[in-house]
């Protein structure tokens, strides 16, 4: 099996390099959606890429309009998270898409990267802590969103659209949704 492998993608830049350069390309492509979304929806959230990505793994950090509160902002994403988890108790295939996450600890990160990315999501620094108090609205760790762009396909569409463009047009959509205030 290794040998037919490389004789139909050999490792070079022609070969199974054309598949990871997919990947990058994807990369950049959803890199750039995003930013186009995040501007839509200035009005509503903060969409914060919080750290440019060097490989095809691109997190995103969302915070509600004016909401100062670390540990809201996190309530926030894992509600928006909820709908795209895997459930033990259904089938894969009922999920329209499927998510992960990650926790951006504060511990991990210098003074200066934890104000930045604060900042950007609209969070006052103080609230990124340590030790937190989640009651005064503080955590010491910041959910995001964590997106793994290694299928070298996602571009490719089908009905007028790609696979990245509708994911982006869900979450979206789920954003939209989990603002409204309830009826």
């Amino acid at each position: 099996s290794v040998y037919v492998t490389h004789k139909v993608l050999p490792l070079h830049s022609e070969g199974f390099g054309r598949l990871l350069e997919q990947t990058v390309h994807s990369c950049e492509y959803f890199f750039d959606s995003v930013h186009a979304m995040a501007k839509r929806l200035a009005d509503f959230v903060r969409i914060v890429v919080p750290f440019e990505p060097d490989t095809n793994l691109v997190c995103l950090a969302i915070n509600p309009a004016g909401n100062t509160s670390l540990a809201e902002m996190n309530r926030f994403g894992r509600e928006l998270f909820s709908a795209m988890k895997v459930d033990p108790e259904q089938p894969v295939q009922v999920k329209r898409f499927i998510a992960s996450y990650t926790s951006l600890l504060r511990d991990n990160l210098p003074d200066a990267q934890a104000e930045r990315i604060a900042t950007e999501v609209g969070i006052a620094q103080n609230k990124f802590r340590l030790r937190p108090d989640e009651a005064a609205g503080e955590a010491d760790h910041m959910f995001i969103l964590r997106h793994t762009l290694m299928n070298p396909w996602l571009l490719r569409e089908r009905e007028g659209r790609n696979y990245i463009d509708r994911y982006l047009e869900y979450l979206e959509g789920r954003i939209r949704e989990q603002l409204r205030p309830a009826e």
